[in-house]
């Protein structure tokens, strides 16, 4: 068993901030505290990642380590990324009640990230599983919080889906020697697709983000604590969603990807493998093709992730079904499966840097939603670019960091299974597509100017942080991967 302490040293620190967090007099106070505890995480594995480059560190002394070897290297540092996106971008004054952040939410969104970060102190799948269950605990608990008196639907729904997910999941990886290999195939497989949101088993994702609808101003009344703070005109809080800051923290949680190669193993030799891989590229298209469809940039934003996360599941899990058939060589498919871990890391960062982008935004002028041209470029350049190029990094534009992921994927998979790599080319193109829609209808549509500002000096330093980080993985993407 491998112990990795500096997840562990940054979960506990994440912890200790949540509960500074929770006592900040004020939202802007907890957001400063907030994003100063994410930055001091990620010096603090930054400066492991570096003693462990140098050799300062005895690797593999009684089986402690500074950081989990292989694709778990990298996790802690990008869950933490993805949390600064969260923190530092996250409004605090708004007239739309979905953006608002309260130091309680902040706390929140830091025992999330904590729990991302332990996700990798073992080598073990239990590490990634209690990851999974106790920021699936946190998140439900927020959409309790806001949830409609008359019905908690949405958090019974999110909290249904994840206690049948972790509870399947447990009981295939303790029980697989009583329960027979294919019965623990099938219960690790419904688990950890609950996680990845794969089809059917992803409508739990919607409840994160809420219609977008508008209602009256009556109906508000009953739609959590949020809607009665105040909302745009003809325009109410999501019932039971989330505010965009743990949406950010909970979907950029390694656990899925850590619990994927349980699913591989388990799969290997069954006869009804290639289903889950056909539900992995099915779950890819959909998000894609639903995103193309939303009606609001949030909903459309949250199908762009969906469909990152079947191009991930479909990555990582074809392998083990198109290898043991003997469908191609077992290069590709390492590429897929290395690409898929590519496209994770990549896809946390600008994935969540878009959303808080968006949030951002209609925190300054209401809910993006199509009802008109929206957004003034020559207002708010620095805005608009920064939502297009996080937009397009996640998707794989070319000339981006995340072309190299979907260069490999699309590389692994193509060579043995080109309808496969069809349904993958397509849910790219789909949530590339959707991607420069919101551009243009949110940033782009408007000649005059409703008052909203650009960037902030905060929102424009944590926004070049990311970027930059992410120009310099696209100048040397090898040290990103694992080896094959």
């Amino acid at each position: 068993m491998i112990l990795a302490v500096t997840p562990l040293l940054v979960a506990i620190g994440l912890l200790g901030g949540s509960v500074a967090v929770r006592r900040s007099p004020d939202p802007r106070a907890a957001r400063a505290t907030a994003t100063w505890c994410v930055a001091v995480a990620l010096g603090v594995i930054a400066v492991a990642m570096l003693a462990e480059r140098l050799g300062a560190w005895p690797g593999g002394a009684g089986g402690v380590v500074l950081l989990a070897p292989g694709s778990g290297r990298w996790m802690p540092f990008v869950t933490c990324l993805a949390g600064l996106a969260a923190t530092a971008l996250a409004p605090v004054t708004s007239d739309s009640p979905w953006t608002s952040h309260s130091p309680r939410t902040f706390a929140r969104m830091l025992l999330v990230l904590a729990c991302g970060t332990a996700a990798t102190a073992s080598d073990g799948p239990g590490a990634a599983l209690a990851s999974w269950a106790l920021s699936a605990v946190v998140v439900w608990r927020e959409l309790a919080d806001e949830a409609d008196p008359s019905g908690a639907g949405p958090a019974r729904v999110f909290g249904l889906h994840h206690l049948l997910g972790v509870g399947a999941c447990a009981a295939g990886l303790l029980l697989s020697g009583p329960l027979g290999p294919t019965a623990a195939a099938v219960l690790v497989t419904f688990g950890v697709g609950v996680r990845q949101c794969l089809v059917p088993l992803h409508l739990w994702h919607g409840c994160l983000v809420g219609p977008g609808s508008p209602i009256s101003s009556g109906s508000a009344a009953g739609h959590g604590s949020r809607a009665r703070h105040g909302s745009p005109v003809g325009y109410g809080a999501p019932a039971g969603s989330v505010p965009p800051g743990l949406l950010v923290a909970f979907t950029a949680g390694p656990s899925g990807l850590l619990l994927l190669p349980e699913v591989a193993r388990l799969l290997h030799g069954q006869v009804w493998a290639g289903w889950v891989v056909a539900a992995s590229g099915v779950t890819a298209l959909l998000g894609a093709g639903l995103g193309l469809v939303a009606r609001d940039v949030r909903t459309a934003l949250a199908q762009v992730g969906l469909a990152l996360s079947g191009v991930v599941s479909c990555g990582a899990l074809a392998g083990s079904v198109f290898g043991t058939a003997g469908h191609g060589p077992a290069g590709d498919l390492d590429v897929a499966a290395v690409g898929a871990v590519l496209a994770w890391q990549v896809g946390a960062v600008a994935t969540s840097g878009a959303v808080m982008i968006a949030a951002a935004t209609e925190a300054r002028r209401g809910p993006m939603a199509l009802v008109g041209p929206g957004g003034c470029f020559a207002r708010t350049p620095r805005l608009a670019v920064a939502f297009l190029l996080f937009g397009l990094t996640a998707v794989g534009y070319p000339a981006t960091i995340g072309f190299v992921w979907e260069d490999l994927v699309l590389d692994g998979v193509g060579t043995w299974f080109v309808l496969l790599a069809v349904v993958l080319v397509l849910a790219v193109a789909g949530s590339g597509a959707t991607v420069m829609k919101w551009y243009f209808a949110g940033y782009t549509g408007r000649r005059d100017h409703v008052g909203e500002h650009d960037l902030t000096v905060r929102e424009f330093r944590a926004v070049t942080v990311l970027l930059v980080l992410l120009l310099l993985a696209q100048i040397h993407p090898a040290g990103l991967l694992p080896e094959l």
